[in-house]
């Protein structure tokens, strides 16, 4: 017997709090990656704390 791997650990969650709440919240996909690095820890940090500020510029955001 093997141990379950992450993506298999994080399907198993998302189908139990959908069958919970009776409907989905979840994306489809997701894209992991591992963090390998304080250099890219830094800039994905940066990306994600920056990023709200940009969404109204975005020409899909549509609470204008």
């Amino acid at each position: 017997m093997r141990a379950p791997t992450i993506a298999t650990i994080i399907n198993q969650m998302k189908g139990y709090a959908t069958k919970q709440i009776g409907y989905t919240i979840w994306q489809k996909l997701y894209h992991d990656h591992i963090i390998r690095g304080e250099a890219e820890y830094l800039r994905i940090w940066e990306y994600v704390d920056a990023n709200p500020a940009k969404w109204a510029d975005d020409e899909y955001y549509t609470n204008r």
